[in-house]
Protein backbone atom coordinates (compact mmCIF):
# COMPACT_ATOMS: atom_id res chain seq x y z
CA UNK A 1 0.00 0.00 0.00
CA UNK A 2 1.18 3.43 -1.02
CA UNK A 3 1.55 5.77 2.08
CA UNK A 4 -0.12 8.93 -0.06
CA UNK A 5 -3.62 10.45 0.26
CA UNK A 6 -4.62 13.06 -1.79
CA UNK A 7 -6.96 15.46 -0.52
CA UNK A 8 -9.27 17.47 -3.57
CA UNK A 9 -11.03 20.60 -3.34
CA UNK A 10 -10.56 23.93 -1.37
CA UNK A 11 -12.13 23.02 1.50
CA UNK A 12 -9.51 20.01 2.03
CA UNK A 13 -7.42 22.75 2.95
CA UNK A 14 -9.26 22.03 6.77
CA UNK A 15 -7.61 18.97 6.84
CA UNK A 16 -4.42 18.63 5.68
CA UNK A 17 -2.87 20.10 9.09
CA UNK A 18 -4.50 17.82 11.55
CA UNK A 19 -3.64 14.52 9.49
CA UNK A 20 -0.11 15.81 9.09
CA UNK A 21 -0.18 15.81 13.22
CA UNK A 22 -1.65 12.35 13.69
CA UNK A 23 0.82 10.71 10.83
CA UNK A 24 3.24 12.09 11.44
CA UNK A 25 5.92 12.39 8.43
CA UNK A 26 5.27 8.63 6.54
CA UNK A 27 2.98 9.62 4.79
CA UNK A 28 2.72 11.73 1.89
CA UNK A 29 -0.51 14.46 1.78
CA UNK A 30 -1.00 16.08 -1.54
CA UNK A 31 -3.54 18.47 -2.14
CA UNK A 32 -5.20 19.17 -5.51
CA UNK A 33 -8.10 22.36 -6.46
CA UNK A 34 -9.77 22.64 -8.78
CA UNK A 35 -8.38 25.61 -10.84
CA UNK A 36 -5.42 22.93 -11.54
CA UNK A 37 -5.13 21.10 -14.44
CA UNK A 38 -6.89 17.87 -14.49
CA UNK A 39 -3.73 15.87 -16.08
CA UNK A 40 -1.86 16.24 -12.27
CA UNK A 41 -5.25 15.17 -10.46
CA UNK A 42 -5.11 12.25 -11.88
CA UNK A 43 -1.41 11.60 -12.17
CA UNK A 44 -2.02 12.18 -8.16
CA UNK A 45 -4.93 9.91 -7.89
CA UNK A 46 -2.82 7.38 -9.40
CA UNK A 47 -1.03 7.11 -6.63
CA UNK A 48 -2.96 7.44 -3.36
CA UNK A 49 -3.98 5.14 -1.41
CA UNK A 50 -6.58 7.20 0.20
CA UNK A 51 -8.43 9.95 -1.22
CA UNK A 52 -10.52 13.20 0.88
CA UNK A 53 -12.77 14.34 -1.72
CA UNK A 54 -14.99 17.80 -1.41
CA UNK A 55 -18.36 18.66 -2.03
CA UNK A 56 -17.22 21.46 -4.41
CA UNK A 57 -16.19 18.51 -6.66
CA UNK A 58 -19.88 16.86 -7.01
CA UNK A 59 -21.09 20.93 -7.95
CA UNK A 60 -18.51 20.74 -11.10
CA UNK A 61 -19.57 21.90 -14.27
CA UNK A 62 -17.63 19.30 -15.27
CA UNK A 63 -20.03 16.35 -14.90
CA UNK A 64 -17.51 13.65 -15.85
CA UNK A 65 -14.79 14.90 -12.99
CA UNK A 66 -15.94 12.64 -10.04
CA UNK A 67 -15.65 9.73 -12.20
CA UNK A 68 -12.47 10.16 -14.01
CA UNK A 69 -11.01 10.80 -10.98
CA UNK A 70 -12.03 7.28 -9.02
CA UNK A 71 -11.16 5.75 -12.38
CA UNK A 72 -7.76 7.25 -12.32
CA UNK A 73 -7.27 5.95 -8.71
CA UNK A 74 -6.42 2.70 -9.25
CA UNK A 75 -4.46 1.92 -5.91
CA UNK A 76 -6.86 3.34 -3.44
CA UNK A 77 -8.10 1.69 -0.71
CA UNK A 78 -10.42 4.02 1.00
CA UNK A 79 -12.49 6.92 -0.14
CA UNK A 80 -13.15 9.40 2.83
CA UNK A 81 -15.98 11.72 2.54
CA UNK A 82 -16.45 14.71 4.75
CA UNK A 83 -20.03 14.88 4.10
CA UNK A 84 -23.16 12.50 4.28
CA UNK A 85 -24.75 12.68 0.81
CA UNK A 86 -23.60 9.74 -1.78
CA UNK A 87 -26.19 9.95 -4.43
CA UNK A 88 -23.13 10.91 -6.39
CA UNK A 89 -20.52 8.11 -6.29
CA UNK A 90 -21.35 4.91 -8.27
CA UNK A 91 -20.03 1.35 -6.81
CA UNK A 92 -18.99 0.35 -10.17
CA UNK A 93 -16.55 3.19 -9.93
CA UNK A 94 -14.12 1.97 -7.19
CA UNK A 95 -11.40 -0.30 -7.63
CA UNK A 96 -11.83 -3.69 -6.37
CA UNK A 97 -11.80 -3.50 -2.35
CA UNK A 98 -11.62 -0.13 -1.68
CA UNK A 99 -13.98 1.32 0.69
CA UNK A 100 -16.03 4.57 1.09
CA UNK A 101 -16.93 6.33 4.10
CA UNK A 102 -18.96 10.01 4.70
CA UNK A 103 -19.20 11.50 8.06
CA UNK A 104 -22.56 12.33 9.63
CA UNK A 105 -21.29 15.71 11.52
CA UNK A 106 -24.04 17.83 10.61
CA UNK A 107 -27.05 15.92 12.84
CA UNK A 108 -27.16 18.78 15.09
CA UNK A 109 -27.52 21.85 13.48
CA UNK A 110 -29.87 20.80 10.83
CA UNK A 111 -32.34 19.85 13.67
CA UNK A 112 -31.99 23.02 15.33
CA UNK A 113 -32.59 24.42 11.87
CA UNK A 114 -35.77 22.56 11.34
CA UNK A 115 -36.74 23.16 14.86
CA UNK A 116 -36.61 26.89 14.06
CA UNK A 117 -38.73 26.52 10.63
CA UNK A 118 -41.71 24.74 12.34
CA UNK A 119 -41.80 27.41 14.40
CA UNK A 120 -41.73 30.15 12.23
CA UNK A 121 -44.30 28.35 10.46
CA UNK A 122 -46.23 28.30 13.58
CA UNK A 123 -45.51 31.99 14.57
CA UNK A 124 -44.78 34.02 11.88
CA UNK A 125 -42.64 36.33 13.55
CA UNK A 126 -40.97 37.28 10.15
CA UNK A 127 -44.69 38.48 8.85
CA UNK A 128 -45.30 40.63 12.30
CA UNK A 129 -41.94 42.13 12.30
CA UNK A 130 -42.20 43.50 9.05
CA UNK A 131 -45.84 44.35 9.79
CA UNK A 132 -45.20 46.39 13.11
CA UNK A 133 -42.13 48.36 11.21
CA UNK A 134 -44.68 49.41 9.27
CA UNK A 135 -46.95 50.38 11.65
CA UNK A 136 -50.09 47.92 11.02
CA UNK A 137 -51.19 45.86 14.52
CA UNK A 138 -52.16 43.39 12.14
CA UNK A 139 -51.28 40.49 14.86
CA UNK A 140 -51.61 40.42 18.77
CA UNK A 141 -54.30 40.37 21.03
CA UNK A 142 -53.68 44.06 22.38
CA UNK A 143 -57.06 45.14 20.46
CA UNK A 144 -58.04 41.56 20.75
CA UNK A 145 -58.69 41.74 17.10
CA UNK A 146 -55.35 41.08 15.75
CA UNK A 147 -54.77 37.78 13.91
CA UNK A 148 -53.64 34.75 16.00
CA UNK A 149 -50.74 32.45 15.43
CA UNK A 150 -50.35 28.95 15.52
CA UNK A 151 -48.44 26.51 18.72
CA UNK A 152 -46.54 23.52 17.95
CA UNK A 153 -47.66 21.45 21.06
CA UNK A 154 -49.49 18.31 19.93
CA UNK A 155 -49.02 18.36 16.09
CA UNK A 156 -47.64 15.85 14.73
CA UNK A 157 -44.20 15.56 12.60
CA UNK A 158 -43.90 12.87 9.76
CA UNK A 159 -40.48 11.89 9.39
CA UNK A 160 -39.83 10.58 5.88
CA UNK A 161 -36.39 8.28 6.56
CA UNK A 162 -35.47 7.92 10.31
CA UNK A 163 -31.58 8.08 10.78
CA UNK A 164 -29.63 10.60 12.65
CA UNK A 165 -30.90 14.27 11.79
CA UNK A 166 -34.49 13.14 12.48
CA UNK A 167 -33.72 11.15 15.68
CA UNK A 168 -32.31 14.82 17.09
CA UNK A 169 -35.45 16.36 15.69
CA UNK A 170 -37.78 14.43 17.93
CA UNK A 171 -35.48 15.08 20.90
CA UNK A 172 -35.99 18.43 20.22
CA UNK A 173 -39.17 18.66 19.18
CA UNK A 174 -40.79 16.39 22.51
CA UNK A 175 -40.49 18.94 25.41
CA UNK A 176 -42.77 20.96 22.59
CA UNK A 177 -45.46 18.59 23.52
CA UNK A 178 -45.09 17.05 19.59
CA UNK A 179 -46.34 13.57 18.32
CA UNK A 180 -43.64 11.60 15.44
CA UNK A 181 -44.51 9.55 12.54
CA UNK A 182 -41.80 7.66 10.66
CA UNK A 183 -41.60 6.17 7.67
CA UNK A 184 -38.45 4.22 6.19
CA UNK A 185 -36.98 1.34 3.75
CA UNK A 186 -36.65 -0.73 7.25
CA UNK A 187 -39.05 0.34 9.56
CA UNK A 188 -37.51 -0.66 13.10
CA UNK A 189 -39.35 0.26 17.10
CA UNK A 190 -38.62 3.15 18.19
CA UNK A 191 -40.89 4.39 21.86
CA UNK A 192 -41.20 8.36 20.69
CA UNK A 193 -42.58 7.67 17.48
CA UNK A 194 -47.09 6.92 17.48
CA UNK A 195 -45.79 4.46 14.52
CA UNK A 196 -42.89 3.54 12.37
CA UNK A 197 -43.71 2.38 9.12
CA UNK A 198 -42.78 1.00 5.58
CA UNK A 199 -42.57 3.34 2.66
CA UNK A 200 -45.61 1.83 1.17
CA UNK A 201 -47.44 4.27 4.03
CA UNK A 202 -46.59 7.23 2.37
CA UNK A 203 -49.93 8.77 1.84
CA UNK A 204 -50.96 7.79 5.46
CA UNK A 205 -48.02 9.54 6.81
CA UNK A 206 -48.25 12.96 4.72
CA UNK A 207 -52.54 12.66 5.72
CA UNK A 208 -51.55 12.63 9.73
CA UNK A 209 -48.67 15.18 9.48
CA UNK A 210 -48.84 18.80 10.19
CA UNK A 211 -45.21 18.99 9.41
CA UNK A 212 -43.17 16.73 7.30
CA UNK A 213 -39.55 16.00 7.39
CA UNK A 214 -37.12 14.71 4.47
CA UNK A 215 -33.83 13.00 5.27
CA UNK A 216 -33.42 10.48 3.29
CA UNK A 217 -30.64 9.99 0.90
CA UNK A 218 -31.94 10.46 -2.89
CA UNK A 219 -32.01 7.37 -4.96
CA UNK A 220 -34.22 5.89 -7.83
CA UNK A 221 -36.86 4.65 -5.35
CA UNK A 222 -37.04 8.86 -3.86
CA UNK A 223 -36.29 10.69 -6.69
CA UNK A 224 -39.62 12.48 -7.30
CA UNK A 225 -41.34 10.49 -4.03
CA UNK A 226 -42.98 13.79 -3.55
CA UNK A 227 -45.42 14.88 -6.20
CA UNK A 228 -48.34 15.96 -7.60
CA UNK A 229 -50.22 13.06 -6.56
CA UNK A 230 -49.01 12.79 -2.81
CA UNK A 231 -48.92 16.14 -2.34
CA UNK A 232 -52.38 16.06 -2.26
CA UNK A 233 -52.39 13.78 0.51
CA UNK A 234 -51.19 16.56 2.34
CA UNK A 235 -53.34 18.70 5.26
CA UNK A 236 -54.02 22.11 3.75
CA UNK A 237 -52.07 23.62 6.72
CA UNK A 238 -49.20 21.01 6.21
CA UNK A 239 -45.64 22.41 5.61
CA UNK A 240 -43.06 20.27 3.69
CA UNK A 241 -39.70 20.85 4.94
CA UNK A 242 -36.53 19.53 3.10
CA UNK A 243 -33.23 18.87 4.38
CA UNK A 244 -32.32 15.95 1.69
CA UNK A 245 -31.94 16.27 -1.76
CA UNK A 246 -34.36 18.87 -4.27
CA UNK A 247 -35.23 16.12 -6.54
CA UNK A 248 -37.14 13.90 -3.99
CA UNK A 249 -39.56 16.64 -4.26
CA UNK A 250 -40.35 16.99 -7.86
CA UNK A 251 -39.62 20.45 -9.20
CA UNK A 252 -42.93 21.79 -10.58
CA UNK A 253 -45.36 19.82 -8.24
CA UNK A 254 -44.08 21.81 -5.43
CA UNK A 255 -43.75 25.42 -7.10
CA UNK A 256 -47.64 24.59 -8.07
CA UNK A 257 -49.36 23.59 -4.77
CA UNK A 258 -46.96 26.21 -3.22
CA UNK A 259 -48.63 28.80 -5.44
CA UNK A 260 -51.77 27.51 -5.94
CA UNK A 261 -51.90 27.48 -2.04
CA UNK A 262 -52.66 23.41 -2.09
CA UNK A 263 -50.77 22.91 1.38
CA UNK A 264 -49.60 25.13 4.18
CA UNK A 265 -45.99 25.97 3.44
CA UNK A 266 -42.40 24.97 2.73
CA UNK A 267 -39.13 25.16 4.13
CA UNK A 268 -36.53 24.12 1.42
CA UNK A 269 -32.42 24.02 2.08
CA UNK A 270 -32.03 21.88 -0.82
CA UNK A 271 -32.76 22.77 -4.69
CA UNK A 272 -32.63 21.66 -8.16
CA UNK A 273 -29.89 23.82 -10.34
CA UNK A 274 -27.02 25.05 -7.77
CA UNK A 275 -24.28 27.87 -8.05
CA UNK A 276 -20.68 27.01 -9.09
CA UNK A 277 -17.40 28.70 -8.10
CA UNK A 278 -17.81 30.47 -12.01
CA UNK A 279 -21.60 31.93 -11.07
CA UNK A 280 -22.58 32.10 -7.66
CA UNK A 281 -25.64 34.65 -8.62
CA UNK A 282 -28.65 32.53 -10.11
CA UNK A 283 -31.96 31.36 -8.76
CA UNK A 284 -32.09 28.18 -7.36
CA UNK A 285 -35.03 26.82 -9.74
CA UNK A 286 -36.50 26.90 -12.82
CA UNK A 287 -39.48 28.06 -11.42
CA UNK A 288 -39.74 31.40 -9.59
CA UNK A 289 -40.33 29.94 -5.95
CA UNK A 290 -38.86 33.24 -4.86
CA UNK A 291 -42.09 35.12 -5.73
CA UNK A 292 -43.91 33.20 -3.43
CA UNK A 293 -44.43 34.04 0.24
CA UNK A 294 -45.27 30.63 1.82
CA UNK A 295 -41.96 29.03 1.22
CA UNK A 296 -38.39 29.89 2.70
CA UNK A 297 -35.43 29.62 0.89
CA UNK A 298 -32.11 29.02 2.26
CA UNK A 299 -28.71 28.29 -0.24
CA UNK A 300 -28.26 24.47 1.35
CA UNK A 301 -26.71 26.00 4.57
CA UNK A 302 -28.55 24.25 7.44
CA UNK A 303 -25.53 22.50 8.68
CA UNK A 304 -23.40 25.32 7.84
CA UNK A 305 -21.87 26.25 11.14
CA UNK A 306 -18.97 27.81 12.87
CA UNK A 307 -18.86 24.41 14.92
CA UNK A 308 -19.13 22.10 11.64
CA UNK A 309 -15.18 21.98 10.60
CA UNK A 310 -14.13 20.82 13.82
CA UNK A 311 -16.26 17.99 14.09
CA UNK A 312 -15.45 16.92 10.02
CA UNK A 313 -11.74 17.44 10.93
CA UNK A 314 -12.39 15.03 14.08
CA UNK A 315 -14.25 12.66 12.26
CA UNK A 316 -11.82 12.38 8.60
CA UNK A 317 -9.36 12.10 10.99
CA UNK A 318 -10.10 9.15 13.64
CA UNK A 319 -11.53 7.03 10.55
CA UNK A 320 -7.81 7.74 8.36
CA UNK A 321 -6.63 6.76 11.46
CA UNK A 322 -8.69 3.53 12.06
CA UNK A 323 -7.27 2.76 8.55
CA UNK A 324 -3.88 2.65 8.64
CA UNK A 325 -4.30 1.29 12.28
CA UNK A 326 -6.61 -1.93 10.66
CA UNK A 327 -9.16 -0.81 13.14
CA UNK A 328 -13.03 -0.94 12.61
CA UNK A 329 -13.99 1.96 10.09
CA UNK A 330 -17.19 4.28 10.80
CA UNK A 331 -19.98 5.35 8.46
CA UNK A 332 -18.99 2.53 5.62
CA UNK A 333 -21.09 3.27 2.78
CA UNK A 334 -19.68 0.98 0.23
Amino acid sequence: MSKNILVVGEYGKIFIDPLSAVLGDQWAIQHWTIEQPKAELFDLASKASILVVTAELTYSKDKQLIEDLIRAGKQLQLIQVPFSGMEWLHPDWLPAGCKVCNTNQHSEPIAEYVMLGILEFAVNMRLMDRELRQGRWTYGGSIVRGKKHSEIQHKTIGFIGFGHIAKRVTELATPFGMKFLAISRNPKQDSRLAWWKDSSHLDELLSESDYILITSPLSDSTRDLINERTLKKMKPTGVIINVARGPIINEEAIYQALKHRQIGGALLDVWYQYANTENLEMQPSAFPFHELDNVIMTPHTASWTDDLDARRIESVTQNIQNFINQKPLVEVVF
